[in-house]
């Protein structure tokens, strides 16, 4: 698909070895729709229109986002649930089906409708529903947030690095987002999901000389910093995960057991798919 919609350089340049790098595996093992509307395909007669007349418009030319981050969103829609109602340092330890019973490390808890946003692979292994656990795939990705002493480039929410040579696949700027005077970054790399992540610490100082290499950091000096491992971070569709996802949903769907988001959904989306999928499902379920 690469390189029939894009042509031989720009696949081999830059989509290629920068997809390589984000999941972590080789892409010939991914569904050729596996990012949806998020990786669009080009047509030539709007190549050659927009050298004529300039529209970069695409689904991320403009964005909103909270002055006080993403957690507002969950602020938001938390604001319409009775505080009492929600638990935290609970951890789901299994899902009985037929009795719609769902047992965490403090509590078991009856119910009539049950919402879960958890990795799908990890929540029919907790519910005891068999799965082929080869059809989940993902890959880690190690999240470094940085904090500098003083300003770094100042037009540019987030920068996209192809080459095999640096060790992230993607930056993003805080500071830019906010319109803050101090540079603050996100800093992403991928592994497989087999692999085991480095010590962050063993990580940082590449991380840093590669910033560095790359012009994002001239003399600049490290004030904080903070580390993640998410995992899973992206999944991998393919046409077999599809197919399994869409069995699974149904059947827990059948016991009152409804899975969104991301990750329980199994798919690729945004956190603004994320809002309005929670929103229309609390909808739906207060219609029952």
């Amino acid at each position: 698909m690469l390189y029939a919609k894009f042509g031989r350089s720009i696949a081999e340049k830059f989509l290629v070895p920068y997809n390589e790098k984000l999941y972590a595996c080789d892409l010939s093992t991914l569904d050729v729709d596996a990012m949806g509307r998020f990786f669009p395909h080009a047509d030539l007669t709007e190549i050659v229109a927009n050298m004529r007349h300039s529209d970069n418009a695409s689904y991320n030319a403009s964005f909103t986002y909270p002055e006080g981050g993403a957690i507002e969103y969950v602020n938001a829609i938390a604001s319409d649930v009775d505080p009492s109602r929600i638990s935290l340092g609970e951890r789901l330890v299994s899902v009985d089906l037929p009795t719609r019973t769902a047992r965490t490390n403090l509590r078991s808890i009856r119910f009539g409708e049950l919402v879960s946003s958890i990795p799908l692979n990890r929540l029919v292994a907790l519910a005891g529903v068999a799965h082929d656990p080869a059809v989940y795939s993902w890959n880690k990705v190690l999240v470094f947030n940085l904090g500098f002493d003083k300003k770094g480039p100042d037009d540019v929410h987030w920068m996209y690095y192809p080459s095999r040579e640096t060790s992230f696949y993607r930056i993003g700027f805080y500071d830019n987002i906010f319109g803050t005077d101090r540079m603050s970054l996100y800093v992403e790399i991928g592994y497989p999901r087999d692999a085991e992540v480095p010590n962050p610490e063993s990580v940082l100082p590449r991380v840093l000389a590669d910033l560095e290499r790359e012009g994002v950091i001239r003399g600049h000096e490290l004030v904080a910093h903070h580390h993640v491992v998410m995992d899973p971070a992206y999944v991998h569709i393919t046409r077999d995960s599809n197919a399994e996802v869409a069995r699974i949903r149904g059947l827990l769907a059948a016991h009152g057991v409804h899975t969104i988001g991301r990750y329980g959904g199994w798919t690729y989306c945004s956190i603004e798919d994320n809002v309005v999928e929670a929103r229309a499902k609390v909808a739906e379920l207060g219609r029952k």
